[in-house]
């Protein structure tokens, strides 16, 4: 039996509902169309302090507050962002930070972003130089800079529903955005829907407001917008919501008792129990609930069909490989990214340490595994996962271990990349992270439970870094798994 508590899961579901607050609060977004209407007369008209309460179905978790002025030609938005989130009986404090500041016409001019939490430090901060967005992200005392090429220069709302007010759609009207997202420097398509009308009570008052609803990667979340374009209430997954409160009851504490757990929320009881999961070759899974398969689900390993998923056991090469021949397609996955730093001397320094030259490629992917499950403290963290940071600290979730080693396997010559789905523990499948590593053919490996390759309860949902996480947000509180057969 596995001897790691469940505990060690939550990580990919904070880390999905964290970068959703993520994507809500930074919007970054371009649009072919223009906004119909005047920004200035939006500017004199909006409140210039906004206080909002966080909640998880009705609990207060975080608060939220935002400045809004116009000086120098410039729309300036600030914005704090404190959220308490219980995991596991443990409470984890987050800090988000963000200034922005927007031409007259509400493209971006330059950002600044930066994440506090217990361990863990992230930043990102730009600026838009005529067709090009020149960014900096990491942490403070580990910059990496890149320069993104511009089709229109990004757009910055109070959130994607505000750049739908700005635009002017109309009820019934379905529009599609592209959100750019500094921490993970991709751009994630978002379809926003202008809705019917409503009046909803704010901070005692009935206001009239637009409402729109987003389809963020198959999950539905909704904001009700006032007539000068200011955001009152949102709604999103696993019971996240925001509402407008007045600033002596944003500054009321936030209750700890009864708050809900987010692993806990999002696992899937499968119908029975599955006995001795590490040892099983192979496992048939009837999977139900889902409108659109994830497209990662088929593949290698994994072969879905008919809504029944079978996950073989892959089988390591019986002699040492020498050399291996790494097809042009796959040595990509050689590359660093900005939060994967393979190529940084540090990560190359750590990974000659762990592995000799010599070592065939199979003994060097197991010599790291090995090394980042015995290194790195397991324990919950609130952070956008990077490298380095991991490295440094030796602390954290799947994600951490996942991104440290996805970096160690680069940095000594063996094409990897990050996999996340559902793992079976304690009687019920939770979100989780592990990696895949390149041996002539991808073997799943997962640093966590020190596992080469990793047995059949791994059940992929997605592959990909950063933004391709996010799709995970379509199967939360969806997905049905009934164990059909296994041995």
């Amino acid at each position: 039996m596995r001897k790691i508590g469940w505990n060690i899961i939550w990580r990919v579901v904070v880390t999905a509902v964290f970068l959703v607050l993520l994507f809500i609060r930074l919007d970054y977004f371009s649009s072919n169309t223009e906004p119909t209407i005047n920004v200035r007369e939006n500017v004199s008209s909006r409140p210039p302090e906004t206080w909002m309460n966080i909640y998880q179905q009705g609990n207060k978790i975080g608060v939220i507050h935002r400045t809004f002025s116009y000086k120098d030609n410039l729309i300036h938005i600030s914005e704090t962002v404190s959220m308490q989130i219980n995991t596991a009986g443990v409470t984890q404090a987050i800090n988000i930070s963000t200034q922005s500041d927007l031409n007259p016409d509400m493209t971006l001019s330059s950002f600044n972003f930066d994440l506090t939490s217990s361990l863990f430090r992230f930043n990102a901060h730009g600026q838009v130089d005529k067709k090009k967005l020149i960014l900096f992200t990491g942490t403070p005392d580990a910059q990496t800079k890149n320069e993104i090429s511009l089709k229109d220069i990004p757009h910055l709302s109070g959130n994607i529903y505000g750049a739908a007010f700005s635009a002017g759609l109309e009820r019934d009207m379905v529009r599609s955005f592209t959100i750019f997202d500094p921490s993970t420097l991709t751009n994630t398509s978002i379809k926003v829907t202008r809705n019917a009308d409503e009046i909803i009570p704010v901070m005692g008052k009935r206001v009239l407001t637009q409402k729109y609803c987003a389809d963020f990667m198959g999950a539905k979340n909704c904001s009700w917008i006032d007539k000068t374009g200011e955001v009152v209430k949102e709604t999103g997954i696993l019971g996240l919501s925001m509402e407008k409160v007045s600033k002596e009851k944003a500054r009321e504490g936030i209750s700890t008792q009864n708050s809900i757990d987010f692993t806990q929320m999002a696992s899937v009881q499968p119908n029975r129990e599955i006995a001795g999961p590490e040892n099983l070759i192979e496992l048939k899974i009837k999977i139900s609930g889902l409108t659109n398969p994830p497209i990662h689900i088929n593949g290698d390993r994994q072969a879905f069909q008919r809504n029944v998923l079978t996950i073989t056991r892959e089988k390591l090469p019986a002699a040492p490989l020498g050399k291996i021949d790494i097809p042009k397609n796959i040595s990509a996955f050689l590359k660093p990214s900005p939060l994967i730093q393979s190529d940084h001397p540090q990560m190359k320094a750590q990974a000659e340490k762990i592995v000799l030259p010599s070592d065939d490629p199979q003994e060097k992917v197991k010599k790291i595994v090995n090394w980042v499950y015995t290194n790195v403290e397991k324990k919950p963290v609130l952070s956008v996962p990077n490298a380095l940071e991991v490295l440094k600290n030796k602390v954290g979730d799947c994600n951490e271990h996942a991104v440290l080693t996805t970096a160690l396997l680069r940095s000594a010559g063996i094409p990897a990349q990050i996999e996340t789905g559902l793992v079976y523990l304690h009687g019920r499948f939770y979100y989780h992270a592990w990696n895949i590593a390149y041996l002539e053919k991808w073997i799943t490996v997962d640093a966590v439970f020190n596992q080469m390759p990793a047995d059949v309860t791994h059940i992929r949902l997605v592959r990909g870094e950063g933004s391709e996480q996010l799709d995970l947000l379509g199967f939360m509180g969806k997905i049905k798994l009934e164990v059909i057969s296994e041995k």
